[in-house]
């Protein structure tokens, strides 16, 4: 399995690095990380002056399985991300989340999250592209110090993989703007986003 390859040597994933190399040292910047809490993205961003917000999506995705009321799904999805008191932010890691969630899904986070982010905001994420298959739950991507990705937790189990397109992506989040897109080695598709003006 694909993912499951990268747990041992890591990912490289130059969009990634990119965006973090990129990140004034001498500002402060606001992250939203849509995964677990990590010491790795942690330690790589105590280099940096961020505040870091953990949203932990993938656990909530677990209320979503057998959900089928659309309604509902963008209910639960809309008082997941709801944040009134969040500091606007700079950028998002969705890491592999967006492969685990249903068109419909995409647009309602990208709807309430755009509100959040500061003018010029990027979004980073990577998508099961290449292989018909992927873990059956999302499981955790941890950086380390070189911004290397690492899978943590990778489920056995499989089930069919979305494969969502650059195009499909643009036409659900059209908040966000694809500023570059790259096949990475093990056929995930790695995605970088800014907020439109």
């Amino acid at each position: 399995m694909m993912q499951a390859q990268s747990a041992g040597r890591g990912l490289q994933a130059p969009l990634f690095e990119q965006l973090i190399r990129g990140l004034d040292e001498d500002h402060r910047h606001v992250v939203l990380d849509c995964g677990a809490a990590r010491s790795g993205t942690i330690a790589l961003l105590s280099e940096l002056r961020c505040r870091l917000d953990i949203l932990d999506l993938a656990e909530r995705l677990r209320e979503l399985v057998g959900l089928e009321d659309p309604q509902q799904r963008r209910a639960l999805l809309a008082d997941c991300l709801a944040a009134p008191d969040r500091e606007p932010v700079d950028v998002v890691f969705c890491w592999n989340l967006l492969n685990y969630l249903e068109p419909a899904d995409i647009e309602t986070v990208a709807e309430a999250l755009s509100p959040q982010l500061k003018p010029g905001a990027r979004l980073h994420a990577l998508i099961e592209y290449s292989s018909p298959l992927m873990p059956a739950s999302p499981g955790h991507w941890v950086p380390n110090g070189s911004a290397r990705l690492f899978a943590d937790q990778v489920d056995p189990d499989q089930v069919p993989s979305p494969r969502y397109s650059p195009k499909k992506l643009q036409g659900l989040m059209p908040q966000f703007q694809p500023e570059k897109t790259m096949l990475l080695g093990n056929g995930l598709q790695e995605h970088l986003f800014r907020l439109r003006a």
